[in-house]
C-alpha cells in the first residue's frame, strides 16, 4: 500500500526516498558511548548530521537500554533544555525530543522542538497526548502495551500501535502528524532477538496503518547476536537491517551513523524506483 504525506514540513512516502533521523545522545548512561555528545561538541555534531544528509534530529537525554542507571525527570529536563538552547535557532531541520514525560515535552516544544518521540506510545504519562495535541506537534509512537517495547510478535505490535493511535486522536493529536515505531530492541527480558528479526521480516505489514513508519535498529543488541560484536562493531549489520526494513516499507531511519545510512537509503530508493530504459 503506497501513501504520501507531509510531517513537520517533510514529504514522506509515495515516490520520496526514506528519510534519515540523526541521533544526538546526551545520556552518559548510554549503551553506545561513542554516541554521547558533550555540550561543547553538540552544535558541531548536529551540523555535521545536517551536512551528511539528515532530514531531522532526535535528541535523547535518558538511556532506555536494559540495566541503564535511572535519572530523575528533572535531570532529563535539564539536559534536554540545555541542548535545545544551543540547537533550536541554529539547526535548519526539525528537532525531535525523545521523552516519556509531558512536563519535558511541554518545555521542549515551547523552546522550538517540532516532534516528541514517546517510547511509551502515550501510555506512561496521561498528560502527554494532550500536551502534544495542544502544541499541534508531530509525534513518534512506539509499540507499547504496559512497558516500552513489550509487545511480543507482529500481531501484538499491531494491536499496541492501534491503541496508541486511538489515544492520540482522542486527545487532539492530528492523525496526519503521527509516526509509528514497532519497537525493535531488547526492551524486556522476554523479548529475544528472534522477535526483532521476525519484526523486520514482517515489516511490510505495518503499511496497513497508512502512516510513516520509523526504523530504529542502529547499533542495537539483537545485531550482536549474529555478529558477536559490541555496539562499536554493529555499523554494517545495522545498515543491513535498516535497509531491509526500508525496502519493506519503512519511511524514516533513526541512526547514530548518518552519512553511511544516507548512502544506504539512496541505494534502497534506487532499487525500488529505477526501471531500465526500453
Amino acid at each position: 500500500m503506497v501513501f504520501q504525506t507531509k510531517i513537520c514540513g517533510l514529504k514522506i512516502g509515495g515516490s520520496h526516498p526514506p528519510l534519515v533521523m540523526g541521533v544526538l545522545n546526551l545520556s552518559p548512561e548510554s549503551f553506545y558511548q561513542k554516541s554521547v555528545y558533550d555540550p561543547k561538541s553538540l552544535l558541531g555534531a548536529a551540523q555535521k548530521m545536517v551536512d551528511d544528509g539528515a532530514s531531522m534530529i532526535d535528541i535523547g537525554a535518558r538511556s532506555t537500554a536494559p540495566n541503564s542507571l535511572p535519572i530523575s525527570v528533572e535531570e532529563e529536563k535539564k539536559r534536554l533544555l540545555f541542548a535545545l538552547d544551543i540547537l533550536a535557532d541554529n539547526i535548519s531541520i526539525p528537532i525531535s525530543v525523545d521523552t516519556m514525560y509531558s512536563e519535558i515535552a511541554h518545555a521542549a516544544l515551547s523552546k522550538g522542538a517540532s516532534m516528541i518521540n514517546d517510547i511509551s506510545g502515550l501510555k506512561n504519562d496521561p498528560e502527554m497526548a494532550r500536551t502534544i495535541g495542544d502544541f499541534d506537534a508531530c509525534t513518534v509512537l512506539m509499540a507499547t502495551q504496559k512497558r516500552p517495547g513489550d509487545p511480543l510478535g507482529i500481531n501484538a505490535v499491531l494491536s499496541a500501535l492501534s491503541n496508541s493511535i486511538s489515544i492520540a486522536e482522542q486527545s487532539g493529536i492530528d492523525s496526519q502528524k503521527i509516526i509509528l515505531d514497532p519497537g525493535i530492541g531488547h526492551w524486556i527480558p522476554e523479548k529475544t532477538s528472534e522477535y526483532d528479526f521476525d519484526m523486520i521480516h514482517h515489516f511490510d505489514r505495518l503499511s496497513a496503518f497508512e502512516k510513516p513508519i520509523l526504523i530504529a535498529v542502529s547499533r542495537k543488541s539483537f545485531l550482536g547476536v549474529t555478529t558477536q560484536k559490541p555496539p562499536e562493531g554493529r555499523l554494517i549489520s545495522g545498515i543491513a537491517a535498516a535497509s531491509i526494513a526500508a525496502y519493506k516499507g519503512g519511511h524514516i531511519i533513526r541512526t547514530h551513523d548518518v552519512a553511511e545510512t544516507v548512502d544506504a537509503v539512496k541505494t534502497v530508493h534506487a532499487i525500488l524506483t529505477k526501471k531500465p530504459e526500453k
